[in-house]
């Protein structure tokens, strides 16, 4: 657990190996509104060597939840990056 420099309002919590080893998850809140800003998982599938990133950016909407921005899905060794990015919210 510590601070993020580019975001003096934010702490981040890593965890090591949570799933393989070699792996980690970390997530990032934001301190003053207690929310969960970014998730970042560096995994792989079946070997390390076919390393994946996932980077997930939550932002609040006016009055409302939090929700998923971004996604970023990048396959380092396969060379292959989705992104999907989540706008225009209207309320019903």
């Amino acid at each position: 657990m510590g601070p993020v420099p580019e975001n003096p309002n934010a702490v981040k919590l890593v965890i090591k190996n949570y799933l393989k080893q070699g792996d980690s998850m970390t997530l990032i809140f934001d301190k003053a509104q207690k929310e969960l800003l970014q998730v970042q998982i560096a995994s792989y599938i079946d070997d390390p060597k076919d390393a994946m990133n996932l980077t997930v950016q939550f932002s609040k909407l006016p009055n409302g939840p939090n929700h998923v921005a971004s996604l970023v899905i990048d396959g380092v060794s396969k060379q292959l990056n989705v992104a999907t990015q989540n706008s225009n919210y209207q309320h019903l």
